[in-house]
C-alpha cells in the first residue's frame, strides 16, 4: 500500500519509539490518502473500467511491484494539520501496522506506472495496449 525501495540510509535517526512513532510526522503523508488494491487489467473492458476510475476527481492509478492500486487523494478525517492523528491511540488497525520502516514522508514515489489523471491513461493505453 505504500511506496517502494526506500532508501534507509537517508532517513534521519530518531529517537521515535513505537508508542510515539509518528509524533515528528507533520505533515502526515499517509493520512493524505489511501489506496486499494485493484486486478491487474487483462483485456479491453477492463482498461476502460480503470478510465471510468480516473474520471472521477482525486483518483489515480498506479502499478507497482506487479501490483495494480487505485489511491484516492482524500485526508483522514481525524487529522489535524497542528496535533496530527487525533485518535492515535485507539487509530485503526491499517494506521497501526504502518510503521517507520515503511514510512513515505521523506520519500517521493517511485511507482513502475503511474497515472494522475483519465487523459495520461488514455494516452498510455492508445500507445501501449493493442484492441
Amino acid at each position: 500500500m505504500w511506496a517502494k525501495n526506500i532508501d534507509k540510509k537517508k532517513k534521519k535517526k530518531s529517537n521515535r519509539t513505537m508508542e510515539n512513532q509518528c509524533e515528528e510526522c507533520i505533515p502526515a503523508k499517509c493520512c493524505m490518502y489511501f489506496s486499494v488494491e485493484i486486478d491487474e487489467p487483462e483485456d479491453k473492458g477492463d482498461w476502460d473500467d480503470m478510465l471510468w476510475i480516473l474520471a472521477h476527481r482525486d483518483a489515480q492509478i498506479y502499478m507497482d511491484e506487479e501490483r495494480w492500486f487505485v489511491i484516492v487523494n482524500n485526508p483522514c478525517r481525524f487529522y489535524d494539520p497542528i496535533i496530527g492523528c487525533m485518535i492515535y491511540p485507539k487509530r485503526p488497525r491499517i494506521c497501526r501496522s504502518h510503521t517507520w520502516d515503511s514510512c513515505e514522508f521523506k520519500d517521493d514515489y517511485d511507482f513502475e506506472l503511474h497515472f494522475h489523471n483519465y487523459e495520461e491513461l488514455e494516452r498510455y493505453i492508445r500507445n501501449n495496449i493493442s484492441e
